[in-house]
């Protein structure tokens, strides 16, 4: 029992371990959507993940280190950029409800 506390707390590094750098952008993305107040639903999250999988080349994964944090993300994006790219599959308004 005495170790099960720094294992609870060790828990989050092992996890965010399971996707690649490039992978753990969509997480940051979708905690900056977060602060936005932008909904950002598990289905998109999931597709997000789908596009960042496979080999990227060893220069995609260091820009993913390098620009994948909140600061650099924040300043590169607006919470309009965000909702937009969370957006993606969503379908478009074509004015005819006005």
């Amino acid at each position: 029992m005495k170790y099960l506390l720094p294992v609870l707390m060790l828990a989050p590094l092992f996890a965010s371990g399971c996707h690649n750098s490039c992978q753990q952008i969509c997480n940051t993305m979708k905690k900056y959507a977060d602060e936005c107040g932008v909904e950002v639903q598990n289905s998109e999250l999931s597709a997000c993940f789908e596009r960042q999988a496979g080999k990227a080349s060893r220069d995609n994964r260091s820009v993913c280190r390098e620009f994948g944090d909140m600061d650099s993300i924040q300043q590169e994006w607006s919470c309009a950029d965000v909702e937009e790219y969370w957006q993606v599959d969503a379908p478009e308004d074509d004015g005819s409800s006005e």
